[in-house]
Formats: structure tokens, sequence, C-alpha cells
């Protein structure tokens, strides 16, 4: 494992991690979701390069190495969201520089970033990788990037906003009978839930500034006029649990998968997992979707 660098035109940063091997067959370019940094993903990226898979995995900002101490997690900077974006796609034109076939992969928050890079950057990769995600909250997403708008200023950027973050994520546990923790939304694997507990570096609570940057580039990538950009030639598999309340319980990604068909990409595949949550390779049936993830990446 050794780290990486991505460096925008604008002089800042986002660093990750990368698993190289030699003779590989493949490339994945992956990026984190919300609230927990690259390195959680050792175990997939150590699975998938015996498989012959080089793996590199970005860091956004505020999160793992791009927050050095306790004080740094969750501050983002403006444009925050367009900036990940841009860092995503350089990162994808320096893995392919060693002329591999590159899937581009992204969960929870990452894959949100990896929607609106479909429609940014369309030919960056070969297939893309769409991992407990969501669609279909346009209007929802337009009231709420409105609403933190309002809420966010200079002052109260850095700043935790406990009030935004009640509207994210209130109604993730509602399903949950014996509530545990209040992050058993996570998954039914109570080792990786406890694990995620313990950990000072996961589940740092959002800052003001994140969320008027998250949500003003959330409010764009479900209109039309953007989901209309991306290739029709892109393979994408979606991925989510059954059980993932990010997802809608599947009512949102089965919004995604048909909503790019109807936009004429032929190639949309989506598999639910049953009785799996929102971090479905840290579910006890991980075996199974690492197994089809090598698969998409491989075929």
């Amino acid at each position: 494992m050794d780290t990486f660098t991505i460096t925008l035109p604008n002089g800042e940063a986002l660093m990750g991690i990368k698993f190289l091997i030699e003779n590989g067959k493949a490339n994945l370019v992956f990026i984190t979701g919300m609230q927990e940094y690259a390195k959680r993903y050792t175990p997939l990226a150590q699975y998938l390069n015996k498989k012959g898979i080089n793996v590199w995995i970005l860091d956004h900002f505020g999160q793992g190495l791009n927050a050095p101490t306790i004080k740094d997690l969750q501050i983002w900077p403006k444009n925050g969201f367009d900036m990940t974006v841009d860092a995503l796609h350089l990162l994808i034109l320096e893995a392919k520089q060693n002329g591999l076939p590159t899937v581009q992969g992204g969960h929870s928050m990452g894959s949100f970033i990896t929607q609106a890079r479909l429609e940014k950057y369309p030919l960056d990769a070969d297939k893309t990788l769409i991992v407990g995600s969501n669609g279909g909250q346009a209007f929802l997403m337009t009231i709420a990037a409105f609403l933190s708008k309002m809420l966010v200023h200079k002052s109260n950027w850095d700043k935790p906003n406990k009030f935004l973050a009640s509207l994210a994520f209130g109604p993730y546990n509602a399903k949950i009978k014996n509530l545990r923790t209040k992050v058993d939304w996570l998954s039914y694997n109570h080792k990786n839930v406890d694990a995620y507990v313990a950990d000072p570096y996961l589940g740092a609570p959002n800052t003001g500034g994140f969320w008027r940057e998250f949500l003003k580039g959330m409010s764009t990538i479900w209109k039309t006029n953007n989901l209309k950009k991306i290739n029709k030639n892109e393979i994408i598999y979606l991925t989510s649990g059954q059980d993932d309340p990010v997802g809608q319980y599947g009512k949102g990604v089965q919004w995604l998968k048909q909503t790019y068909q109807k936009l004429g990409i032929k190639n949309v595949t989506l598999k639910l997992y049953p009785n799996m949550r929102h971090e479905i390779h840290n579910e006890d049936g991980y075996k199974e979707v690492y197994a089809d993830w090598a698969k998409f990446i491989l075929d």
C-alpha cells in the first residue's frame, strides 16, 4: 500500500491510498462514503489484488488522509463537491496510464460523486460501479440545498450542524427494532458497527460548510439536463442492500436503473442483496459482494 496525492489546478489537493500489483489485468478507481476513510477498504483492495486488479481509493475532503487530526475532520472548502468530482477525474486519468481497462466505483457519498462524474466526464472510465446509492429526489435536494444556503455562513462554516445532520440521518434507523447504536443502519454486522462507533475518525459530525457544498452538488445530479450528458455506451453496475435506508430500501436505486435505461443507456444492471443494509461490503455476506464486484471489473 502506498499513498497518492491529486492536486487540482487551484492548488487544492486530495489524498488517498493505492494497492498496485505487477501484471495486473484491470484497474479500480474507488471513492469512499461519508464519515469514513479509504483504509477501511484495505481487505477489499487486497482481495482484488489477488484477482489481478490494481486499486486506487480516494479520500474526501475532511476525511482519512485529508484530515490528519481530529480537528480537521469534515472541514470542506467552497466548491468542495465539484472539486472532488474533478479530483476523481484526474485520478482516473492517472490510473489509465498503465493501459489497462479501468472501472470507477463509489460507495454512498462516493456514489453521488460518481453519478456527477458520469455527467461531467462521461468518457473517463470503461465501466462504473455504484454502491449504496440513491436517486429520484431532485426536488428534495433542491429544497435542502436552499435551506443549507440560508443556514450556513462564514461564521459557522467549519462548525458541526446538528440540524442539517438530523434531517439527513434522522430516519435511517426508523425500521430497526431493538436498536443498539445510532449507526445500526450501516450493517447487520455488529462487529462492523461497534468498530465504527469506537473509531474517532469515523462518524465525525459534518460541518455546515460540508452540508452546504454537498447539498449544492446533490441538487444537480438528478436534473434531466445533466442526466442526458451520460455516455449512452456506459456500462453501469448498481449494487445495494435491500435494507439500506440510503437507497430508500431499494426504491432509489431502482429509480436510477430505470432512469438510466430510459435515457438510452442499455447496459445497466442492478443487484439488491437481501438481509444487507448500507455497507454491503462489510456485512457477514461480504464474500459474495467482493466476488460480484471482481467479476464485473474483469468481465
